[in-house]
């Protein structure tokens, strides 16, 4: 995950072009063609009569797009009963706008250009970019109704400050694909990932220290913990973004976001000095010889599997629930004979002197959804209907689970499966073995369901549930939230877009990966030079004076 804001791409004409059907009331085109639980609990209480049954004529044709948006339905138009409850329910006709994670964002600004963008906009994270102001000053999104008194979840989600700290003129202009009911839940979004068993063979206490991880990662690399003499690396981070983004928290805060420091300047702490303590200590490790070269070069798919084979020590990645599970799915599949529990271990970042420990913590959502302009009110109503149960707990469960009574069934307040177990994984079955609906990118569209319910579901060991519980509640405790102030990022000046030129996270691997024998400052003072020179200055400038202007 995770969560990059966005570039400008030029605008080019794009055609549609669309596809059969597909059954279940659903259309395929070629592209582009729980929560807080008091607050929630009283919205979901009126949803379910708010939600009456939609008028009793032909469907309704919606398109949306989203992630993956077509693997929700089935090749060979096989029926799909969870598509046929949702648009039955509503009685629509689901038009699937497929987009993939690396090109979502220069589609999308193709299609505005061409005014071919789908009814309902997802797979976008951009609120307080220039291509979000863009959009609205030019019509190409419509704002969502004042009154969503009838529609009570989606009031409560559009009503969150993260978000309305991105309205305009008063208006709000999207709805957020809901992560977690609580943002201090980000803080298991990172982590440090450890071979607890190769550690323990080869005699080494559980690092505090700077040099601790530094010696333990070389050994590692070392000291063939495999035992059969394959090369193996210490460390690897699952993207070169992590290094800075509050995974090591004991160097204080440290992420990309624009933020204002007490003297009231605004700035992005990556690329202030206050985060060269950090990149040195990774220098040492690199020069140590404890991280894997390939990181700065490496897919997204690599590093994942280079832990769970036995390649790599140390996996730089997310630690919750559900992330967890998948080290362990790929893990059981690499690794079969190998059990990976007495392998396992989250460690904590290193100690040391002045140390400020400061968790990753972002808005309760992640991404969102827009409605194009051209949506008139009747088709408005439908998908905020829709939005409003997909918002609910219920419909958080079926996404994940299935259908009550038959898929689960909740007991004394926890989750029993009464699906068959699936051959292939030894697992019982879930929704998205049962249903493509769930399979698909458009069971995420609303919220992301497997992160909103994953310290509940029994199909996550439970091993790891009762660990992740633990070390969640200890973090949320003990490690400072960064307290941030989404009125800043949100500050829409023209010299945030101008500074494209500036590759910070390129800058900092090649930083790490420097064996030119220049200084950790020289080396810094240059990139430095380099990213002011490329509109980080300036940016710096009007931010801090339009932070000061609004009395932010």
């Amino acid at each position: 995950m995770k969560k990059v804001l966005l570039l400008v791409l030029s605008a080019a004409l794009l055609i549609m072009a669309a596809c059969g059907g597909q059954g279940g009331g659903a259309t395929t085109a070629a592209a582009p063609a729980t929560t807080a639980a008091t607050t929630k609990a009283a919205a979901a209480a009126t949803t379910a009569a708010t939600t009456a049954a939609a008028a009793k004529d032909a469907p309704m044709e919606i398109s949306m797009m989203n992630w993956d948006a077509a693997n929700s339905f089935s090749e060979d138009g096989s029926p799909d009963r969870m598509l046929d409850f949702i648009t039955e329910k509503f009685n629509i006709k689901i038009t699937p706008i497929d987009v993939g994670w690396d090109d979502a964002s220069e589609k999308s600004t193709t299609w505005a250009a061409a005014g071919t963008l789908p009814d309902v906009i997802g797979a976008q994270a951009m609120p307080g970019s220039a291509r979000y102001y863009q959009w609205i000053s030019d019509g190409v999104v419509r704002a969502l109704p004042d009154d969503l008194s009838a529609y009570p979840q989606v009031k409560w989600m559009v009503g969150q400050r993260e978000v309305q700290a991105y309205t305009v003129d008063g208006k709000n202009y999207f709805m957020p694909r809901q992560t977690y009911g609580d943002a201090s839940w980000w803080v298991m979004d990172r982590g440090i990932i450890n071979r607890k068993d190769w550690r323990e063979k080869l005699g080494i206490a559980v690092p505090k220290t700077e040099q601790d991880f530094i010696d333990m990662w070389a050994a590692f690399s070392k000291s063939d913990p495999n035992g059969d003499g394959s090369i193996v690396y210490g460390m690897m981070p699952c993207a070169v973004w992590i290094f800075s983004s509050q995974c090591f928290t004991t160097f204080g805060y440290t992420d990309g976001a624009w933020t204002k420091m007490d003297d009231g300047s605004v700035v992005i702490p990556t690329m202030e000095k206050s985060t060269l303590p950090l990149m040195s200590f990774l220098r040492r490790a690199y020069a140590a010889g404890g991280v894997d070269p390939d990181f700065v070069t490496a897919a997204n798919d690599v590093p994942l599997p280079k832990f769970a084979s036995g390649k790599v020590g140390t996996l730089l990645r997310q630690v919750s629930p559900k992330h967890l599970n998948s080290v362990q799915k790929e893990w059981t599949k690499l690794q079969p004979d190998k059990d990976l529990e007495p392998c396992l271990e989250v460690l904590h970042p290193p100690e040391f002197d002045g140390a400020k420990t400061v968790r990753f913590e972002e808005k309760a959502y992640w991404s969102e959804t827009y409605i194009n302009s051209n949506v008139k009110d009747d088709k408005m109503a439908r998908i905020l209907e829709f939005y409003d149960f997909m918002y609910t707990d219920e419909a958080t469960r079926m996404m994940i689970f299935g259908f009550e009574g038959e898929d689960f069934k909740l007991e004394n307040g926890e989750i029993v499966l009464l699906t068959e177990v699936n051959p292939d994984t030894g697992r019982q079955k879930t929704a998205s073995d049962l249903y493509r609906f769930c399979f698909g990118g458009l069971s995420y569209l609303v919220s992301w369901p497997g992160d909103l319910i994953q310290y509940e579901d029994p199909s996550v060991p439970k091993y790891i549930r009762d660990l992740t519980v633990k070390e969640r509640d200890y973090r949320i405790a003990n490690w400072e939230s960064p307290k941030i102030d989404y009125r800043i990022g949100a500050i829409d000046v023209p010299e945030k877009s101008e500074m494209s030129g500036v590759r910070y996270g390129d800058d900092w691997a090649k930083f790490i990966t420097d064996t030119s024998g220049a200084s950790d400052s020289e080396l810094y003072e240059a990139m430095y030079a380099n990213w002011e020179v490329n509109g980080y200055k300036a940016a710096k400038t009007a931010m801090t004076k339009a932070a000061a202007d609004r009395g932010y």
